[in-house]
């Protein structure tokens, strides 16, 4: 007796499509700039949000996140931990990679933070065969999807401007 099997579906059938999708967007790099003391260097780089507290998410809702960080919990307030991976264009130092560590806090302007919203953190950079610690400011909009930040070493002198695309 031949039996067809169907797929078993359960509760995480939405679980398993949101991860799908998380995939596919983290494929897309933030655009940083990176200025040294001698030059400047382009780069790509990639995000991850392993923790993320949301202080400004509806009291009704978990205020911590793992890796799905939903865009409302970020803008309307929180407070996350985040990993990157950089891929230079031009080696700054012997590698064209880089990575970071990095603690922001996201502060609702206008609208509960969907149209504008305050960045704020420090970051663990390990670049350039040096590992400095940059403190950023910058501005978020477009739902949280679009962010701007400045950061800046003082030890070594270094700049880095990026603009990044977070979609979770």
């Amino acid at each position: 007796m031949f039996i067809l099997a169907s797929p078993v579906r359960g509760q995480n059938l939405e679980n398993a499509d949101k991860f799908s999708t998380w995939l596919y967007y983290q494929a897309v790099p933030n655009l940083t700039w990176t200025t040294f003391p001698s030059e400047t260097h382009f780069a790509l780089e990639w995000e991850a949000t392993p923790l993320m507290y949301s202080f400004g998410i509806n009291r009704y809702v978990s205020p911590w996140y793992v890796f799905f960080a939903e865009p409302p919990a970020r803008f309307s307030g929180s407070l996350e931990f985040t990993v990157s991976g950089l891929v230079y264009t031009r080696k700054p130092g012997s590698s064209y990679f880089g990575s970071s560590a990095q603690l922001i806090a996201h502060i609702p302007l206008i609208e509960r933070g969907e149209h504008l919203a305050f960045n704020a953190g420090i970051a663990k950079y390990f670049i350039a065969d040096t590992s400095p610690t940059f403190y950023f400011g910058g501005f978020s909009t477009l739902f949280g999807f679009l962010h701007f930040n400045l950061k800046y070493s003082p030890d070594p002198r270094v700049w880095m401007t990026s603009v990044d695309f977070r979609f979770f």
